[in-house]
């Protein structure tokens, strides 16, 4: 960590010293600089000395270079251009894994012993079922849904072969009708996330509208989806996940409205 800051110190200090150089006395320390530069990229392709390491302050530095400077990519010699960005996608990850907590919080014993027990009571009700009876008995940590069905028995049987057919044939059948929506994350400089929601068709899997935005909700979608359907041009079927933004009430009833089955 110590290193870490000196680094940066001496990178300041080399910054604000070539600020104050006059456009002559900076063109002559490029040259000077250049020229050692291939004489060390001369000897590192021939052997003579081993290839130097960039260290996570240099690196950080080549993140933000990448990000202000435009001619960046020219200037790489030792590495190449898609090393800076894996660096870049390093520290996101490094970033994200100290902000977020490991894992899913686990359920304690005694909830999934009132699951198993409220399934065994009643052993018709649907997972969601269960879940707003934990919610009702007061369950702090109740778990969603799809969780409480991992503790009790598969009703429903797995599709056979025809049914599983039957659903290729529909795709097959009405691929010229299905629309797909969903959201990917790009992560910032600054390691912020930025939605980007795409709504293709599953015909040629074109790109029917794009927008990115960093606060996601489904008014926004829902706005999102009247750009994308002007003049009444909607889809025969609009397929999405199961994500909270796609299932809200509000965009659920926007659909209905507009005739496009979910």
């Amino acid at each position: 960590m110590f290193g870490f800051i000196c680094n940066w110190i001496r990178f300041f200090f080399w910054f604000f010293s070539i600020r104050c150089l006059s456009n002559s006395a900076k063109d002559l320390e490029i040259l000077a600089l250049r020229s050692q530069l291939s004489l060390v990229q001369e000897r590192i392709s021939n052997g003579k000395i081993p290839k130097p390491r960039f260290k996570p302050a240099l690196r950080c530095l080549w993140v933000l270079l990448s990000k202000y400077f435009s001619g960046w990519q020219a200037s790489l010699i030792l590495v190449k251009p898609e090393t800076v960005i894996g660096w870049h996608r390093t520290a996101f990850k490094f970033f994200w894994k100290l902000k977020s907590k490991p894992g899913r919080p686990k359920i304690s014993l005694k909830t999934i012993a009132l699951i198993k027990r409220i399934h065994k009571e009643n052993p018709l009700l649907s997972p969601e079922k269960i879940h707003e009876q934990l919610v009702n008995l007061g369950v702090t940590d109740a778990p969603a849904p799809n969780t409480i069905a991992k503790y009790i028995p598969k009703i429903r049987k797995a599709p056979t072969d025809k049914q599983r057919q039957s659903w290729a044939i529909f795709l097959k059948n009405h691929s010229k009708g299905i629309w797909a929506m969903d959201f990917f994350v790009v992560p910032t400089l600054c390691f912020q996330l930025l939605y980007a929601f795409l709504i293709v068709s599953h015909d040629r899997r074109k790109i029917i509208h794009f927008a990115v935005t960093a606060n996601p909700s489904s008014a926004w979608v829902i706005q999102q989806i009247r750009e994308a359907t002007p003049y009444g041009e909607t889809p025969d079927y609009l397929i999405h996940d199961n994500d909270s933004i796609f299932t809200a009430r509000s965009l659920r009833h926007f659909l209905e409205n507009t005739s496009i089955y979910r």
